[in-house]
């Protein structure tokens, strides 16, 4: 069995990041999401631009983020929130989606100002965790883009959330205290992530 741990990018302060989806043929300056032919995507019932972009590189509008961009945290919450669920119902304007990634953005990150440069810098330390037994991943769960743990980690408050999705099972958000290294979960979050949890902030 096998921990794996991801360092996610976490460094954006202002949502103008996603200034540039409004742009033609992808949406518009209303906030409204261009339509497309109806296409299966990853398993993904694809009807809008915001989808094809986000989920293939076929898409025209693909190179709009970097790969480098894709993995910052603000993009994967967006992300995460525009693919949504297996019954989830699709919005037309992407106004909430962007409403909703600022706000858990916001939740879940810590910022300080530089003492030298006076700018505001993000503390926080994002892990993407998982668990494995040989080609098999028993913890978040099945290989699948809508199926993560992501550990944000608050050095200064010694406060770790635990953001954590099994797709077709439900989300899960824990807030733990870390006292020196170690970490109280509350019992709602399941034994063997709590396990994951507990051996990589023991390593942090």
């Amino acid at each position: 069995k096998e921990v794996q741990a991801e360092i996610i990018p976490c460094s954006l302060t202002s949502m103008e990041f996603f200034d540039r989806l409004y742009r033609p043929g992808l949406v518009r300056e209303g906030g409204s999401i261009y339509k497309c032919l109806d296409e299966d995507i990853d398993g993904f019932l694809v009807s809008d631009e915001l989808h094809r972009m986000i989920l293939t590189d076929e898409s025209e509008h693909w190179d709009v983020y970097s790969e480098e961009e894709r993995q910052e945290l603000l993009f994967l919450l967006f992300k995460h929130l525009v693919l949504g669920g297996p019954i989830c119902q699709y919005d037309d304007k992407i106004d909430r989606y962007l409403e909703v990634a600022k706000s858990l953005y916001k939740e879940f990150i810590t910022v300080q100002k530089n003492s030298e440069t006076k700018s505001i810098e993000i503390a926080s330390k994002v892990l993407k965790v998982s668990a494995w037994d040989g080609d098999i991943c028993w913890f978040p769960g099945d290989d699948h883009p809508q199926t993560f743990c992501y550990v944000i980690i608050n050095p200064i408050n010694r406060i770790c959330t635990v953001l954590s999705h099994d797709f077709g099972k439900g989300i899960l958000v824990n807030i733990a205290y870390l006292f020196g290294y170690a970490l109280q979960l509350s019992y709602s979050f399941n034994l063997a992530g709590q396990d994951v949890v507990l051996g990589l902030v023991n390593d942090f």
